[in-house]
C-alpha cells in the first residue's frame, strides 16, 4: 500500500434519499438498514484526513429536472418525478456528517463521478494521485468511479466496512471485483490509518479483506 501527500479521501453520494429509511430508495425498497453506523465510519474517515491536511471531497448525485435522469428513469421508474432532485431534502447529505469549510464538492448526474463533472481537474489541481473512497452504492457509484479512477492511473482505496449497497451478494462480489485490480480493499480502521500518514508494508493486509462488509444492507429485493 502506497498513500502519500498526495491522497484525497472521496466520499460517494452518503445522501438522503439513498441512505435515509425516508428516502426515495428506501421507499421503493432499497434500504441501507445501518446509516448511522455508515455516518460513524465516514466520519473517522474525514478526521484522519483532515488531520493530515488530505483533501475531503463530497460528491453528490443530482438533477435539476426529470429530463435529466435519463435512461435511469426507465431502468429505476420510481426516479421518474422524484428523488434526487436539487435543492430538495432528498439530495442532502445526511445528518451527522461532519463537513468541514475547507471541503470539496462534485455534483454528478450519472453513477461515475468522473462523468461529465469537474473532479478529474480538481484531482490535478490538488495534485491527488490517490483516491480513498467510502459511501452509496458499493456496486453502482462506487464501482463505476473506482473503475474510471483506475482508467486514469489513478490509485484506488476503498474502505469496505464503510461503503453499502442495498443487496448482500452485490455488495461482496463488488468488493471482489474492485479487489482484483481496480482497487485496494482495507478496513475503516486501516483507511484512516492511511489518510493520517501510515504506510503499512502492502503483505501486512490479509486477502480476505476483499470482501469486508458494509454496514446494514436489506437483502429483500
Amino acid at each position: 500500500m502506497t498513500t502519500g501527500q498526495d491522497s484525497a479521501l472521496l466520499l460517494i453520494d452518503i445522501q438522503n434519499d439513498y441512505c435515509h429509511p425516508e428516502g426515495v430508495f428506501a421507499a421503493a425498497g432499497l434500504r441501507v438498514t445501518d446509516p448511522d453506523a455508515l455516518v460513524e465510519r465516514v466520519n473517522t474517515l474525514t478526521a484522519a484526513a483532515r488531520s493530515h491536511g488530505r483533501p475531503v471531497i463530497w460528491v453528490r448525485m443530482e438533477w435539476p429536472d426529470d429530463d435529466s435522469v435519463g435512461l435511469l428513469a426507465e431502468r429505476s421508474p420510481f426516479l421518474r418525478s422524484a428523488g434526487l432532485r436539487r435543492g430538495t431534502w432528498g439530495a442532502a447529505l445526511l445528518d451527522g456528517l461532519v463537513v468541514a469549510p475547507g471541503d470539496h464538492t462534485v455534483v454528478k448526474s450519472r453513477f461515475s463521478a468522473f462523468h461529465r463533472t469537474a473532479l478529474d481537474e480538481l484531482l490535478g489541481d490538488l495534485g491527488v494521485g490517490t483516491l480513498v473512497l467510502a459511501g452509496v452504492r458499493t456496486d453502482f457509484c462506487v464501482e463505476s468511479t473506482v473503475r474510471d479512477a483506475f482508467f486514469r492511473d489513478l490509485r484506488a482505496v476503498v474502505a469496505g466496512d464503510a461503503v453499502a449497497g442495498y443487496f448482500e451478494d452485490l455488495h461482496l462480489a463488488s468488493l471482489r471485483l474492485m479487489g482484483t485490480v481496480f482497487a485496494e480493499i482495507v478496513p475503516t480502521d486501516e483507511a484512516a490509518a492511511l489518510l493520517a500518514g501510515a504506510t503499512p508494508p502492502a503483505d501486512e493486509r490479509a486477502p480476505e479483506r476483499s470482501h469486508t462488509h458494509a454496514p446494514g444492507r436489506s437483502d429483500a429485493r
